[in-house]
């Protein structure tokens, strides 16, 4: 190709000296300026009179107007405003990771990116200038031959067929069509009068003897319009292209040279006809230019219309990486005062102001979330899994993910009422009403105990179902009960937080109060409107019940709180008390004049310490059993010391399973969006959903893909507690002799567990003929009494399972064949051989060699 018109104008004062093209060894040396003779008149007065009579005259083709008009055009153009005001550019914006990759562009109608003139190739810059102004480097901002032609144009066909305006005339008129806010505004500034023409040519001098060439042309090519909704060549390049603007080609380069005559009928997606010819006649004039060669036109000539258009959501969100972070951002921003004063305000800033918004989401842990929610629980499956991660001791947010894919559902109902499993817009880990956070929720009450000053060996006997005389009993049993019936014993703090026994926090709220259990949830970082005192006055909560001191279901999470809340809450006892208000954001910077500007934003309330360490440690020290050997036992486990809580919500409505190491918490919660209560996790990939069975799958998954990624070193927690219940003890009745059901019954109203199992014995079937332990021992009430049935001489059971109401009968089974001996009470043959030797006593809770057997705890990972 020829080399460029000439290089940028030196900068200073005495740039306005100087024209690419021109000089001592310029291709142009020698040439009388075109322009020359117009800068000598006498005098700013006569130049103004001379553009006005020459405007005038290009919008009037009949010859016997023309006296009148030019000397009222003059007039005119003196009396207009000659500085013109040029707000900053539309552009989009950009979200940033952690890392500074790009995680969204946010635009409004105007998509734009402003580049700089040195990123724009000189094939696109002599492009532009050739078809639309080949004599931009030699006028003053007007084209005086241009004027001239195109009256006489005019005026042999009797209408103004050509404008003669230059590059800068049309950048004016750009700069004034984007500052118009009315309609009114908007037609004037593309109406065909004289009046637009003189503005147009009054504000062009003015540029012309302000900006150098090359700035006027940067300015030009960043406010144009492509067509199809791109605004400035770089976004241009990228829409029709799919390439930055420093990789355009001649025929690219061409194309879009031709669109800025008429985007829509150029538009090579509508019409690629058009643009193929409208291409052409561009490369025409710049061969006839000799700014390319033969064989450089005929090669971009003849090539073919290739387009390469990168698909685009509606919702910029949809098309990113991290799709409901991008959209919690957003909607952040939009209700931030302190970003913008109003909404409007926000929402123009935000999709305009050419933002670069720095977050705090980290490529590592969002990756991880987002694969171990569609892994366990895949898309397309009416359960939608939940998953948040942040970092303990800062609040940011790590991570927001979603076994969904974002976007409008395929029937355009929202997800509480469609059937599309694949698509939403909601935001479901932010969302408050999503779900209940079932056992989750207990730690609170934990927390409020300790606080209280009760030490973890507070035991208390948690029967399968307990009548309250303090709070109202749910219905249709009118009692609290545990998930599971073998749940009835003597526990410690330590205990049941292990086993999450309903039954012993009711009697413990009983003692401790709602409120406070509710105060202490609001301190660890709950916002929930569920979870604030009812009656409160808080205006986002209008019309939403609170927490009362009657409503003892809360203690067991029936209250609606959000999956960040729960993260939140759980961080805060992975920095030991220390709860930091969830944070996305972390800068937000605007480009203004070559300069970032940082913008205000509210970045939350500072980290403050909301519970004594000591007894933030004593509940990581008790939640890390829940992990080891309690309901979470099974699936949670990560290869390092953790500390976490199952929950499951009241007839499996929701699951949840919340936990964290001293550098990374994370809460997962599983729920159906049409209704919890209506739609159940049951039968969910055929069976029924428990806190530490897919939720801990989830979050055990993205733990360990977070740890393994960021390399995080195996940091300690406070050594694992073991407290265990001090269960009153009392001999063991005499029962020999008498028939299961009432031997059964008299050890259940004595408060120990029972089970029994049939063995060959000779005399009357269905009779107790061994105890272990024997009659008379003194074992504690958590001891479980098994009683040798007499089966006949087959063996076979009388009363299987038959505990009356409150025992807990487990006969069934294949009978024992013992050898009859003599003796009171045991009779140490039938002993030996029914019962193995294992120590009795206190009952404990370490089952991890058994598969789990509390619905709570789900089933084991193989």
């Amino acid at each position: 190709m020829s080399t460029p018109p000439g290089p940028p104008a030196p900068d200073g004062p005495a740039r306005r000296l100087y024209r690419p093209g021109f000089g001592a060894d310029g291709p142009l040396a020698g040439r009388r300026r075109p322009v020359f003779w117009a800068r000598r008149l006498s005098g700013v007065g006569l130049l103004s009179v001379l553009c006005g009579v020459l405007v005038g005259m290009l919008a009037l083709p009949v010859v016997g107007a023309v006296g009148l008009t030019a000397k009222h055009s003059a007039d005119d153009f003196l009396d207009l405003p000659e500085n013109l005001v040029v707000p900053p550019l539309a552009q989009a914006s950009r979200i940033l990771d952690a890392r500074g990759n790009l995680v969204a562009v946010l635009s409004g109608e105007q998509d734009r990116e402003v580049v700089s003139l040195g990123r724009v190739p000189q094939v696109m810059r002599r492009a532009i200038v050739d078809i639309e102004d080949s004599r931009f480097y030699e006028h003053d901002g007007l084209d005086y031959k241009g004027l001239a032609r195109a009256y006489l144009t005019n005026r042999e066909n009797g209408s103004v067929t050509q404008g003669g305006s230059t590059l800068t005339q049309q950048y004016v008129k750009n700069v004034l069509l984007m500052s118009a806010t009315t309609d009114a505004q908007r037609r004037a500034a593309t109406e065909q009068t004289v009046h637009r023409k003189l503005r147009e040519a009054r504000y062009a001098l003015y540029l012309e003897a302000h900006l150098s060439k090359d700035e006027i042309l940067e300015r030009y090519l960043n406010i144009a319009y492509f067509g199809d909704g791109a605004y400035g060549i770089e976004v241009a390049a990228r829409h029709y292209f799919n390439v930055d603007v420093e990789k355009l080609t001649l025929a690219q380069a061409a194309l879009l040279a031709g669109l800025v005559k008429n985007p829509t009928a150029y538009n090579p997606v509508l019409h690629p006809q058009a643009a193929v010819a409208r291409r052409n006649i561009v490369l025409d004039r710049m061969r006839e230019l000799h700014h390319i060669s033969d064989a450089e036109f005929h090669a971009a000539h003849d090539s073919p219309l290739v387009l390469d258009r990168p698909a685009r959501s509606a919702d910029p969100c949809a098309d990113s990486g991290a799709p409901f972070f991008c959209a919690l951002v957003r909607q952040q921003l939009l209700n931030d005062r302190t970003f913008a004063p109003t909404e409007e305000d926000a929402r123009r800033l935000l999709f305009e102001g050419g933002l670069t918004i720095t977050t705090t989401l980290e490529p590592v842990a969002q990756q991880a979330a987002q694969s171990a929610a569609t892994e366990v629980i895949p898309v397309g499956n009416r359960v939608a899994a939940g998953v948040v991660t942040m970092q303990p001791g800062t609040g940011q947010v790590l991570a927001v993910a979603e076994n969904r894919e974002y976007g409008p559902t395929a029937d355009g109902l929202v997800s509480s009422l469609s059937t599309d499993f694949v698509h939403t817009k909601e935001v479901y880990p932010v969302d408050e009403d999503s779900f209940s956070p079932g056992s989750t929720f207990k730690v609170f009450t934990l927390i409020s105990a300790l606080k209280a000053g009760m030490p973890l060996s507070t035991t208390l006997h948690a029967p399968i179902c307990y009548q309250s005389k303090v709070f109202p009993n749910p219905q249709p049993k009118n009692m609290y009960c545990n998930a599971d019936p073998s749940e009835d014993g003597f526990y410690s703090l330590t205990t049941a937080t292990w086993n999450s026994v309903n039954t012993y926090y009711i009697q413990l709220a009983e003692k401790l109060g709602v409120l406070r259990t509710a105060q202490i949830a609001r301190d660890m970082g709950v916002t929930s409107c569920r979870i604030r005192p009812h009656g409160n006055s808080d205006p986002e909560c209008r019309g939403v019940d609170g927490i009362s001191s009657a409503d003892g279901s809360a203690i067991l999470g029936s209250n609606e709180i959000s999956t960040l809340d729960l993260a939140t809450a759980y961080s805060t006892l992975a920095a030991r008390g220390r709860k930091c208000a969830p944070r996305t954001v972390t800068a937000i910077s605007q480009r203004i004049g070559g300069a970032d500007r940082p913008l205000p934003f509210n970045a939350g309330a500072a980290c403050e310490q909301v519970l004594d360490p000591k007894i933030a440690d004593t509940v990581s020290s008790v939640l890390e059993g829940v992990i080891s050997h309690g309901t979470a036992s099974g699936n949670a486990q990560i290869g390092r010391p953790a500390a976490g809580k199952t929950g499951t919500a009241e007839g499996f409505s929701t699951a949840s399973f919340a936990g964290y190491i001293p550098q990374l918490a994370t809460a997962v919660t599983l729920a159906d969006p049409r209704g919890p209560t209506a739609h159940p996790l049951t039968g969910v990939f055929g069976r029924n959903v428990f806190g530490g069975g897919y939720p801990a799958q989830i979050w055990a998954r993205t733990m360990t893909r977070t740890i393994d990624g960021l390399g995080l070193p195996v940091a300690p927690l406070p050594p694992e507690d073991g407290t265990q219940p001090q269960v009153p003890t009392k001999a063991v009745p005499n029962v020999v002799g008498q028939p299961q059901a009432v031997a059964e019954q008299i050890l259940v109203q004595q408060g120990f567990h029972v089970s029994a199992q049939p063995v060959v014995w000779p005399g009357q079937p269905g009779i107790v003929v061994a105890t272990t332990p024997p009659a008379g021992s003194v074992v504690s009430l958590n001891t479980e009494i098994r009683l040798a049935i007499s089966g006949g001489l087959t063996g076979a059971p009388v009363l299987p399972g038959g505990s009356p109401p409150g025992g807990i009968g487990l006969g069934g089974g294949q009978p024992a064949a013992v050898t009859p001996a003599a003796g009171d009470n045991g009779l140490a043959a039938i002993l030996a051989q029914l019962f193995p030797r294992t120590p009795l006593g206190a009952r404990t809770f370490a089952n991890t060699a058994e598969p789990a057997l509390s619905p709570e705890r789900g089933a084991r990972r193989p």
